[in-house]
């Protein structure tokens, strides 16, 4: 079966494990060369070495526009190009708004939806000029349509990554550059243990207790995985997915359904 992201280039954020190393492994396996951009220096470079000279590692805190803009001219120096955007980084922080720091709400907009913009208004003047079409990939969340407690900073954060997806579809049509998201379910990474323990810690309940809940959600009683989340960003990736923009996919088992 042919490659179907032969000869095109990546840059992942956040990819150094978890859902965004899944998808620079299916990218990989499309035959894509694949950015592997995340702050965890060693992380990223372990990763990249799976895939050799198809692959380059760098350090990124994603919400500092130089560190976005120099690894953008780093990865087109390496690889010429970069077809595909997907802006993967993100973290958990639980709090009720009532206990919460202002500091925290700022940092979890500040990597989960002010580094979406950045990254995408850093690789959009080569992928304009290019003239080859891209696709930038936004990993937002289901708790971007859904109200969660203890989550509201991540919520809309994610709530604002959909409408970022929305608006610059909009922008970037004309250039044929397909803007998605794709809203995962509770996936069972070190990122989602963390916000069910902190979780269980903020709410003062036991932790099998939130996770009784957590499997509840979903019509098929069982988490996602990261592999699953890694499938669907392949396929918009790909020129099967050709007709599709300013959509937010779910990836959830279902529980949202819309």
């Amino acid at each position: 079966m042919a490659q179907r992201l032969a000869g095109r280039a990546a840059l992942v954020t956040g990819a150094a494990a978890g859902i965004g190393a899944a998808i620079a492994q299916a990218f990989h396996d499309e035959g894509a060369n694949v950015v592997i951009a995340d702050r965890n220096e060693q992380g990223a470079r372990e990763t990249a070495a799976r895939y050799g000279q198809a692959a380059l590692a760098l350090t990124l805190d994603v919400t500092r526009e130089d560190e976005v803009q120099r690894a953008v001219a780093a990865a087109l120096q390496r690889f010429g190009r970069i077809d595909i955007l997907v802006n993967n980084a993100g973290i958990m922080r639980k709090a009720y708004v009532k206990d919460m720091p202002a500091s925290m709400w700022d940092e979890v907009l500040a990597v989960n939806l002010k580094a979406t913009f950045l990254c995408s208004k850093a690789v959009l003047p080569a992928m304009i000029d290019a003239a080859r079409g891209g696709r930038i990939i936004n990993i937002a969340s289901i708790a971007g349509k859904l109200g969660e407690p203890t989550a509201s900073a991540y919520s809309a954060a994610k709530w604002g990554v959909i409408g970022f997806t929305r608006s610059l579809a909009l922008e970037v049509a004309q250039h044929d550059i397909l803007v998605n998201a794709i809203c995962p379910g509770p996936i069972a990474t070190t990122l989602g243990k963390q916000g069910w323990q902190e979780g269980a810690v903020v709410e003062g309940v036991g932790l099998d207790k939130v996770m009784a809940r957590v499997n509840a959600r979903s019509p098929l009683r069982r988490l996602g995985t990261p592999e699953q989340v890694a499938r669907m960003a392949a396929f918009i990736a790909s020129d099967e997915c050709d007709f599709t923009t300013g959509a937010a996919f779910n990836v959830d088992g279902g529980i949202v359904m819309g």
